[in-house]
Parts: C-alpha cells; sequence; structure tokens
C-alpha cells in the first residue's frame, strides 16, 4: 500500500490534501512524506508509522520509555557508525536489540548486511525528533566544564592518540566533537547545539578570523600543549557553512582541524613500504636534476614520505630549501631551510624567491597554478632536484593536470624522474578475519567484484572466480569480542603506493610516440614492461586475494 492510500485508510489525509501533495511533488524533487509533513498535513511520526507498517517492522512511539534500554557503550560502537548517513540509536526491549532508524537508505541496508556485528539486530522505525532525543539522553554531558576546556581536551586526547583530524559536526539537534584515528571515527563528546556553536567561535577567535554567514574559510592556529609540556602545535582548520532546516537565519558552522607538529621523520622501511618500493623510492638519492611527484588524496602519506626522502637526500650535504602550508615537521639538519606560505607570501612568490637563493634541491608543498607549475619546471630545467604534490587520483595522470595549467607536456615529461600515488589502508585483524564466499557477500560488493574480474551466474559451471581472478574466495573483518584488533576488525593503518619511473629505457619508447602521454592505459603499458610498475588497483586486487583486505578496501585503494 502506498504511502497516501494509508494515510487515508487512517485517516490522516483526505484526497484533496493528497493531490495538493502530489502535484507539489511533480515539480520538486522531494520525497511525498517531506512535502506532506512540511504542509502540514501530517506529522513525522505517521511517516514512521507507514515506514514500520510497509516493511512489516515495529514502530516505536517513545524511546525513553521504562521498557526500553539503552546502552551507551554498544551506541558508542555501533549507533554513531549510521549518524553520517541517518541518525540511529541502538536499544533493547526486553531481550530482544533494535536498532532504531527513521528510514531505511542503501547505505543502511549494506552495513546491516555486511556488518556482523549488527546482524543480530531488529530494525525498527521511530522519528528522527526521537532519536536525537534518545542519543541526547545518554550522550550530552552532565559535567560542567566550559567550551575552552573541552576543544583543549580534545585537542589533548588527539594528540595523544596521533589523530590527525578533529571534527566538530553538526546534527539536527546537538554538535558532535569526533576524531580521525588510524582505524575509525571515534567519537569524543556530544554537546548542545549551544555548546557547539560556542567552541566554533573559540577556534575562529584562535584563528583571529570573523566568520560570515555561507562563506566558508581556511585558517590557522598554534596550540601549547600541557601534555607536551609547552609543545606549539600547529593547526589548520577549515570552516564550513552548512544550511538547516531548523535555523535558516543563523550563519552555522562545522570544523574541521587539521593537527601537525608532533610528527617524526622515518624512513621508508619503519613507514611500512615493501622492499622493493624502499629500493625504488631510493633511487632518488642518485639524481642530480629532474622533478619527482607525489598525488594522493589531503591525508594519504605524501608528506611523510616527502620528508623521509628529504631525510635522505640531506645526506648529500646539499643545500636543501622547502615551500610548505604550512611546516608540517621542523628538520634539524643545518643544510635544510623551510619557507611557511602565509596569506601575503604565496608560493609562485617563495618559487621566485627560492630560484634566486640557487638550492641544489627544492620541495614545493603543492602545484596550485599556472605560474608555480612553471616555475617548478624552470627549476627542475636548470639543475636543481624538485619535490613536489600534485592533487590527482593516479601518478598517470598528471598529465592531465599539467595541461590544465597550460604547461607544455613534452617539457614537463623531459624533466620527470618519478611520479607516485599513495594511499592509506587498514588491513585486516589476521587473528580474527573471516573467509566468506562471493555469494554471501552484500550485492553492492558482489555486483561489483562481477564487473572487476568478470564474473557472473551465467557463466558456464566450469568457469569459476578462481579461473577469472586467481581466487574463488574473500576475507571480511571478524567478530567484535577479538583481543587483538580491540573488536575493530581491523590492524594498524600501512601505506601503499605506486612509483611510475620515467627510466632512460621508458623515455626512449615514449619519444617515439609522445602522444601516448595523454592516454594513462598506454603509459601504464609502457611503465609495467619497462619499469616494473604496478598499479593502486593490481597492488589491492593481489591483498584481496591474499585475505589481507576486504572488498570495502579493495574498492577504495582502486578507485
Amino acid at each position: 500500500m502506498k504511502i497516501g492510500e494509508y494515510l487515508i485508510s487512517k485517516g490522516k489525509l483526505t484526497e484533496t490534501q493528497l493531490r495538493d501533495a502530489l502535484f507539489v511533488q511533480s515539480i520538486s524533487e522531494k520525497r511525498l512524506g517531506e512535502i506532506l509533513i512540511e504542509s502540514g498535513y501530517i506529522a513525522d511520526s505517521d511517516v514512521a508509522a507507514y515506514l514500520a507498517y510497509d516493511s512489516g517492522r515495529e514502530y516505536f512511539s517513545e524511546l525513553n520509555s521504562l521498557s526500553l534500554y539503552i546502552d551507551k557503550q554498544e551506541n558508542e560502537e555501533l549507533g554513531f557508525a549510521f549518524l553520517y548517513d541517518i541518525p540511529a540509536v541502538a536499544i533493547r526491549k526486553g531481550n530482544i536489540p533494535y536498532i532504531i532508524c527513521s528510514e531505511i537508505t542503501a547505505n543502511f541496508s549494506e552495513k546491516m548486511a555486511f556488518d556482523e556485528n549488527l546482524k543480530k539486530f531488529q530494525i525498527g522505525f521511530s522519528t528522527k525528533r526521537k532519536i536525537y532525543e534518545a542519543l541526547n539522553q545518554i550522550f550530552i554531558s552532565k559535567t560542567v566544564f566550559s567550551e575552552k576546556e573541552i576543544l583543549e581536551e580534545a585537542i589533548e586526547i588527539a594528540l595523544l592518540k596521533g589523530s590527525p583530524n578533529i571534527r566538530i559536526k553538526r546534527s539536527e539537534n546537538f554538535y558532535m566533537v569526533i576524531m580521525d584515528t588510524e582505524i575509525r571515527q571515534e567519537n569524543i563528546r556530544i554537546l548542545s547545539l549551544e555548546s557547539g556553536r560556542k567552541i566554533i567561535n573559540i577556534i575562529a577567535g584562535n584563528c583571529q578570523i570573523t566568520l560570515k554567514k555561507g562563506q566558508g574559510l581556511d585558517a590557522k592556529f598554534v596550540f601549547v600543549s600541557n601534555f607536551y609540556k609547552g609543545v606549539r602545535v600547529n593547526i589548520r582548520v577549515a570552516f564550513l557553512p552548512i544550511s538547516s532546516k531548523l535555523d535558516k537565519e543563523s550563519s552555522l558552522f562545522e570544523a574541521v582541524l587539521r593537527i601537525h607538529g608532533l610528527n617524526k621523520v622515518f624512513d621508508f622501511k619503519y613507514i611500512g613500504f615493501a622492499d622493493d618500493k624502499v629500493e625504488l623510492l631510493k633511487k632518488s638519492y642518485i639524481h642530480p636534476h629532474g622533478l619527482i611527484i607525489s598525488t594522493g588524496p589531503t591525508g594519504s602519506g605524501k608528506t611523510t614520505t616527502f620528508y623521509a626522502m628529504l631525510k635522505l637526500l640531506s645526506q648529500k650535504k646539499s643545500s636543501v630549501i622547502t615551500i610548505e602550508d604550512p611546516v608540517e615537521i621542523e628538520l634539524r639538519e643545518s643544510n635544510i631551510t623551510q619557507m611557511n606560505i602565509s596569506e601575503d607570501f604565496g608560493y609562485s612568490e617563495a618559487v621566485r624567491i627560492m630560484l634566486r637563493s640557487e638550492p641544489d634541491i627544492m620541495m614545493i608543498g603543492e602545484i596550485r597554478d599556472e605560474i608555480t607549475a612553471k616555475h617548478a619546471l624552470i627549476a627542475a630545467e636548470t639543475g636543481h632536484l624538485v619535490l613536489t604534490t600534485l592533487h590527482t587520483n593516479s601518478s598517470l595522470s598528471i598529465f592531465g593536470r599539467f595541461k590544465s595549467l597550460n604547461v607544455d607536456l613534452v617539457q614537463l615529461f623531459s624533466v620527470l624522474r618519478f611520479v607516485t600515488a599513495q594511499r592509506l589502508y587498514n588491513p585486516l585483524c589476521p587473528d580474527c578475519k573471516r573467509k566468506v564466499m562471493p555469494d554471501k557477500l552484500p550485492a553492492m560488493y558482489r555486483y561489483a567484484l562481477e564487473e572487476n574480474f568478470k564474473f557472473t551466474a551465467s557463466m558456464p559451471s566450469k568457469t569459476n572466480l578462481r579461473e577469472v581472478s586467481g581466487f574463488d574466495s574473500v576475507y571480511i573483518r571478524g567478530e567484535k569480542n577479538c583481543n587483538n584488533c580491540g573488536g575493530t576488525g581491523y590492524a594498524k593503518r600501512k601505506p601503499l603506493i605506486e612509483i611510475a619511473e620515467f627510466n632512460d629505457a621508458v623515455k626512449e619508447e615514449i619519444y617515439r610516440d609522445l602522444t601516448v602521454l595523454s592516454s594513462p592505459p598506454s603509459l601504464e603499458e609502457i611503465l609495467t614492461g619497462l619499469s616494473n610498475f604496478e598499479s593502486l588497483k593490481i597492488q589491492s586486487f593481489n591483498k584481496l586475494a591474499n585475505g589481507e583486505i576486504d572488498p570495502p578496501t579493495y574498492f577504495n585503494l582502486s578507485k
């Protein structure tokens, strides 16, 4: 039964009201239930009751009743996993565990099907308002702390746990202080809307900026750690303007705090690269000039790898100058000078000053514009070794990015030495990972594997996944009571890197047909044959086949 018919049968809606709402739906992208609520025809509880009826599940009109038990620890482990998709709360009614939600999305369904820890739960329905009230009741701290103390506590916790990011995220009824860790995001605190706004304003004050409605801002401030006995920590902040149906007039923001300053410089082996990749990276030591580019998303470990490379290169006793925004790790070597970018001193101006200083080795934190790109090429052509980063999805897509910056591709290719693409991933816990057949996977992953490996149920019976892809099963995360991983199902993060080495043999082959520079598949074929190039997709496929990672990690790494 459709929602309109159901509501009319319950006396909640008239035929005329339904026709009006259907007309509004035909000229908008909104769902019918949302339109009916906004029009004042029905309450949000009527929609939740219909969803429960339509799916044959239980509807909960109240979540804070004496007959229900809500466990804080269980919700920390489970409930907040859904807050980035839909609000949800874990409850118990007698001996029966439920996850209560306001709707079922595709992501929610896949999570329930794939996560072994969630299979014991039944699904129930309630309104968003009731779910948030329940979460408020169990999470918002009754202990009185000032907002300044809460912010300082969050930063100290992040420093102690080695977290790179803190997120001040707003929900409909409260703010969350969330910390990124090596394995997952962890909730530090739940705050009232008033406290959350005050913390955002305190951060803006620390950055000495004024937030304006609807305008995103990047800023930074220095935090002095009490735990680390006065160590000064650089914190970059991205202020994100957000909208709210409940408060359309106020200037609302979320914030992401990226923490720098306590990192250490390690060698390639300690970082976690495989031996063959370490040997390739060490080849940078032998090049007196040229261009080395690192690609990858923010937080993928590019900077850590470059610092390890700078540490190695500094042993030559050559002069080294870096341009960074900001300087993330202070290097103590006497032959290294680190310049900090500011609002009044950008990359292009810094590169011009760097060239006049005649260093042997230059590191440019990021190529963001045409001027910086062309100065970097000039430096590489005139006897300098230049290290820099670029935002692209893979090592072989740099040519398209440079083309968009009006850089001559042949000039770029002539000075290129290495291009890397890097990602971080969490391997499965070796103690609790579980082996499953592909047909037991959720549909989303099963179909994606079929697409990747050309394996379908319609193939002849003699053809199996092993013949097509090299293996006939995959591994997924295990139970939550594992002592080794603490119930996460994953081990600590590791780096994955693809290295495109443009050696003499590769360059000779490409010079025969320079059009391949615009064709990543053709480039990959040449590099694979002449420099042992191994793409992120191939490496992640091998890790999936070996049982080191699960399908979701594979798809994230191989994009």
